[in-house]
């Protein structure tokens, strides 16, 4: 073979393989990158599909006991209505005190009390070290202040001080003790939530009744629209 020959082989086969590196780069490669892409998005999609699939799963079955949710929605808004609704309260105190046997003295209505969110269930945030002042500073800064330890309030993000408020009221009754504690027990067990925060009675010395006063809060919850 000579050596013009070799020359010639050498050269085809340096051609070949900046052919076939050529043909792999531009070709092969872009082709297998755009597969795993196709394969990586598609696998993502899949994902996102039996994620969409579960949650329809969940309102199907949701929508199977819609009456039934309806129906506790319906008993909970009677519970603790959109509003004040004070004339209504006041009507069915009337008439659980003639079920119980007992004479309504008085009855007061506070005006509403924001919602305030129990200290125990705020987060507290440290404070950074980086920021934390030195010197001088240190010694006029803020102490941090510190959840009590014990029990947390379990509380809801969607209600707020504006949309959640508590009215304070105060009843006043004559009746037998047994009534009165009908009475109260009544109260607690009534369609419209009321949460009592206190009692007081006292013997009247003409007769074997007994004068109390209940004191406690009943709630509104502002509806969305």
């Amino acid at each position: 073979m000579t050596a013009t020959n070799r020359l010639w082989i050498i050269g085809l086969a340096t051609i070949t393989v900046v052919l076939l590196l050529a043909g792999w780069f531009i070709g092969v490669q872009p082709l297998l990158a755009s597969a795993a892409a196709a394969d990586t998005e598609r696998a993502n999609i899949e994902s996102q599909n039996d994620a969409k699939a579960a949650a329809i799963a969940q309102l199907a079955i949701a929508n199977e006991n819609i009456g039934e949710l309806e129906d506790e929605y319906s008993v909970l808004k009677k519970s603790i209505p959109g509003t004040k609704g004070s004339a209504a309260f006041i009507s069915g105190l009337d008439g659980l005190a003639g079920q119980a046997g007992v004479r309504i003295e008085a009855i007061t209505v506070g005006d509403a009390q924001p919602y305030t969110v129990p200290v125990s269930a705020v987060a507290v945030v440290a404070p950074d070290p980086a920021e934390t002042p030195e010197g001088d500073e240190a010694e006029v800064a803020a102490p941090v202040v510190t959840v009590p330890v014990g029990a947390v309030a379990v509380t809801n993000p969607l209600i707020t001080p504006e949309n959640f408020v508590g009215v304070a009221v105060t009843v006043n009754v004559v009746g037998s003790y047994d009534a009165v504690l009908g009475f109260v027990n009544g109260m607690q067990m009534g369609e419209r939530l009321f949460l009592l925060t206190a009692f007081t009675s006292t013997t009247n010395a003409d007769t074997p009744d007994v004068t109390a006063t209940v004191t406690g809060m009943i709630y509104v919850l502002k509806q969305p629209q």
